[in-house]
């Protein structure tokens, strides 16, 4: 997170909105098929919900949420970008790093990745669980494993060509440009498995100068 030079009034109100901030009733249900041919379904809260709970909270803290999305082409490709910030009366404002993803051919498409990075930007900076749930298997003795939203194809797709591009101006071969790459990422997990946000880290390191 980045805060502005000044931050004594916002830190405090911070402190107080935690303390009555209150995790939001999960609203949504989602089923997803895998590639493999077999599926998962999540329940979690939509981006309304998540305002639901905090606005007021917020706004008896002097706090308003502001958050923006654009796109911009970096290294031939087009990125969307969101930023979440708190911004408090007094002027001072916390911000989050920026969310980065490829950005979909279709207005359609292009709209569900915006509202689905704010809400994973907006949960992140409040600090709040908005998508765990066990469907009850964990209370009926049942062995169930929690789902995380997988990375893209868009996303991988674009981290393996960061890669070759990496290579390209490097000493070193594509296989130990990617091992270093996992290594900052703190995962030994191969691409195939990652989640939404193991690309997303992926593709700030691989974007950012000196990442190899």
């Amino acid at each position: 997170m980045i805060f502005s030079e000044s931050n004594n009034e916002i830190a405090q109100a911070l402190a107080k909105a935690w303390g009555e901030l209150e995790t939001p009733k999960h609203n949504s249900r989602v089923k997803v098929q895998t590639k493999n041919g077999g599926s998962y379904t999540f329940d979690y809260t939509d981006l309304a919900g998540i305002f639901e709970v905090a606005n007021k909270v917020y706004k008896e803290n002097g706090i308003s949420i502001l958050q923006n999305a654009s796109t911009k082409e970096l290294n031939g490709n087009l990125m969307i970008s969101v930023e979440t910030m708190l911004l408090h009366s007094s002027g001072e404002w916390v911000k989050s790093e920026p969310l980065q993803m490829p950005c979909s051919t279709s207005m359609q498409d292009m709209g569900g990745q915006i509202t689905y990075m704010k809400r994973y930007s907006l949960s992140a900076m409040l600090g709040l669980a908005t998508e765990k749930d066990d469907d009850a298997n964990g209370a009926s003795g049942n062995e169930y494993q929690m789902q995380e939203k997988p990375a893209t194809d868009n996303q991988l797709n674009y981290v393996n060509k960061l890669l070759t591009d990496m290579e390209k101006n490097s000493d070193k071969s594509r296989d130990e440009l990617y091992q270093g790459i996992k290594k900052r990422m703190g995962t030994e997990k191969d691409m195939e498995q990652w989640a939404f946000e193991d690309a997303s880290k992926a593709i700030k390191i691989l974007t950012t100068k000196k990442s190899a």
